[in-house]
């Protein structure tokens, strides 16, 4: 029975002890999880009391961030951050005033999934001795990652856009007659592409026009002679 008693009392006492620790466990934060190259993420150191003093390394990944020169941050009077290489170290501290926080900020240069800032080196001072002050997250990630366009879904209500039609001009009218000059030039007519002159039927230029219709004044002619020249001979005989 006592066996029983004493383990009852030891898990009590193991679980008030866990639950003590995690509420007097300093935090870790940052004020941001995902953000984009350019933007500034800002990380938070927090002890469970007010301390006089703070001193600790921050370790991140430099090829994914830059520690912005001199924002260390804190009511502490003096405070000195010294950034070499992917680490910066923090040294806070006063004479006359506490605090619980200090912040620092870095610049995001590069895209990575779930960048880590890990705290480490840890020193809190209070009435000028050392407390306890452990970490219950001594890292926390971040993500950089370019901001995703959103696509226009399409609209099925919206109609197509006509074709412009087609101007009347543009057809053939199959009751136009062929240009009159064409038939005129088959037929020996002008040939305005042969500067005016005239062409036969095959397309060669005449040189010389027929002479239509010179031959009826000719016989007209000779036939008022012969009429004449009857008339004379037949008086002649008559004498």
């Amino acid at each position: 029975m006592k066996t029983k008693i004493l383990g009852i009392v030891t898990i009590v006492t193991i679980v008030l002890m866990m639950l003590v620790s995690s509420v007097n466990a300093a935090e870790l934060t940052a004020d941001k999880q995902e953000m984009q190259k350019g933007d500034i993420v800002t990380i938070t150191i927090s002890t469970c009391e007010e301390v006089e003093s703070m001193q600790f390394d921050l370790k991140f990944d430099a090829t994914k961030y830059k520690y912005v020169e001199n924002s260390a941050k804190s009511e502490l009077e003096t405070i000195m951050s010294n950034a070499n290489g992917d680490v910066v170290t923090v040294s806070a501290y006063s004479v006359t005033k506490t605090a619980k926080t200090v912040t620092l900020q870095f610049e995001a240069i590069e895209n990575g999934e779930q960048v880590p800032f890990t705290i480490s080196n840890t020193e809190f001072t209070k009435a000028g001795e050392i407390i306890e002050d452990g970490f219950s997250n001594p890292t926390i990630s971040v993500t950089v990652a370019d901001k995703e366009e959103p696509t226009d879904p399409e609209d099925p209500t919206d109609p197509e856009e006509p074709t412009d039609p087609e101007e009347p001009g543009d057809n053939e009218d199959p009751t136009n007659p062929e240009d009159p000059s064409e038939e005129e030039n088959q037929n020996g007519s002008k040939d305005e592409n042969n500067s005016g002159e005239y062409v036969d039927e095959n397309g060669n230029v005449i040189t010389k026009l027929p002479q239509t219709g010179s031959l009826v004044p000719a016989v007209a002619t000779g036939i008022v002679i012969l009429a004449l020249a009857g008339i004379t001979i037949f008086k002649v005989i008559k004498k």
